[in-house]
C-alpha cells in the first residue's frame, strides 16, 4: 500500500512516475510500457495468423513474443525475478495479477494448439480436430484478454483521470490487433510466404487504422470535456514534448500515413513496390502504437487528493 507523501497534498495534478519511459526507475519503468506493448501485438498476431489467415510461422512469432518478450519485459520492471510469482497472488482485486494469468493461459493453450504443426506429432490432437479446435478457442479467447487487459490496468486507475475511462479498453484492443496483423505482414515477407489473403489484410488493416483514430477523437474530445486535471492531460498531449510522440509519432506516422499507404496500395501498387508499401507500413504502424501507449502513460496526472471541480 502507498503512503501519502507531502507531495500529494500539494495543490494541482501530479504527473505520475511509476510506469513507461521518463518514470523514477528509467529504463525499468519503461519495462512496463515494453510488456504493454509486446503482450498486445504478440496477442494480436497469433489471433490474426490463426484466424485470418494459416501461418504457423508467424503464430509462434507472436506466441513468442508474448511468452519471451512479455515476461522479460516484467521481470525487468520487477527488479526482484524471485518475487514475480506475487504479481499472480490478487487476481480478485489486481488487473496487473489477471493480466499475468490470461498471459500464461493464452501461452499454454497457444503452445498446445500449435504443437502439431511444429513437430510434435506424440500429441493426441491436430489444429483440425474437435480437440484442435478446442485448444484454439481457449488460445483465441484469452488471447484477446491479453489483448483487452492493458486497458482495463489504465481505466482501473481511478486517481488519474485521463486513464479512468471505458474508451482505454477498445483503445488498446484494437491497437493490439492493428499491431498483430502489421506484425503478421513483417513475419510473412521476411520468411518469403506467400500472402494470398493480402487484400482481406489491407482491407481489415484500412478498417482498423479508422477505428484508431475515431477513438483517439473521442477520447481527446472526452479529456476536453473531463476535470480540470484530464484537461491539463490533453495539454500535456498537445502542447509539451510529449505531443511530439502523440502527434507526430502516433497520429500523423502511425496513423495517417500508413492509411494513405493503403489505399494507394490497393488502387496503384503491384508487385515489389506492393511488398515495400506493406512493410513500411507495418513498420509505422508499430512504431505508432508504441509511441500512442507512451503518450498516455507520459500524460497520465494524479488528480489533487482533495476534491477538483469540473
Amino acid at each position: 500500500m502507498s503512503v501519502l507523501q507531502y507531495e500529494d497534498f500539494k495543490p494541482g495534478a501530479r504527473a505520475q512516475m511509476e510506469w513507461g519511459f521518463g518514470g523514477r526507475r528509467r529504463w525499468r519503468d519503461g519495462a512496463l510500457l515494453m510488456a504493454l506493448f509486446l503482450g498486445g501485438i504478440g496477442a494480436g498476431q497469433f489471433v490474426v495468423s490463426t484466424w485470418l489467415i494459416d501461418s504457423t510461422t508467424s503464430a509462434l512469432v507472436g506466441l513468442l513474443i508474448v511468452g519471451v518478450g512479455k515476461t522479460v519485459a516484467h521481470l525487468v520492471y520487477l527488479g526482484q525475478p524471485w518475487r514475480f510469482y506475487r504479481l499472480f497472488l490478487r487476481p480478485k482485486t489486481s488487473w496487473v495479477s489477471r493480466g499475468l494469468i490470461f498471459m500464461v493461459v493464452f501461452v499454454m493453450f497457444g503452445a498446445a494448439y500449435l504443437a502439431p504443426d511444429l513437430g510434435f506429432d506424440w500429441v493426441s490432437w491436430t489444429t483440425d480436430s474437435t480437440l484442435g479446435e478446442i485448444i484454439w478457442l481457449a488460445a483465441f479467447a484469452s488471447a484477446c484478454l491479453v489483448m483487452v487487459y492493458d486497458g482495463f490496468v489504465l481505466a482501473s486507475c481511478k486517481s488519474i483521470t485521463a486513464w479512468a475511462t471505458a474508451l482505454m479498453p477498445p483503445l488498446f484492443f484494437t491497437y493490439a490487433v492493428a499491431g498483430g496483423t502489421a506484425m503478421t505482414f513483417l513475419t510473412l515477407i521476411a520468411t518469403g510466404a506467400e500472402t494470398i489473403e493480402e487484400s482481406t489484410l489491407t482491407d481489415i488493416d484500412a478498417i482498423l487504422l479508422s477505428a484508431m483514430f475515431a477513438l483517439l477523437v473521442i477520447y481527446i474530445v472526452n479529456l476536453l470535456a473531463s476535470t480540470a486535471t484530464a484537461r491539463e492531460s490533453l495539454r500535456k498531449l498537445t502542447t509539451t514534448k510529449v505531443a511530439i510522440a502523440f502527434i507526430g509519432l502516433a497520429i500523423i506516422a502511425g496513423l495517417l500515413v500508413p492509411l494513405m499507404l493503403t489505399y494507394y496500395h490497393e488502387h496503384a501498387a503491384t508487385g515489389t513496390l506492393a511488398t515495400v508499401l506493406l512493410a513500411a507500413s507495418a513498420i509505422l504502424e508499430l512504431s505508432g502504437d508504441l509511441s500512442v501507449r507512451h503518450s498516455i502513460l507520459r500524460a497520465g496526472l494524479h488528480a489533487p487528493v482533495f476534491s477538483e471541480g469540473p
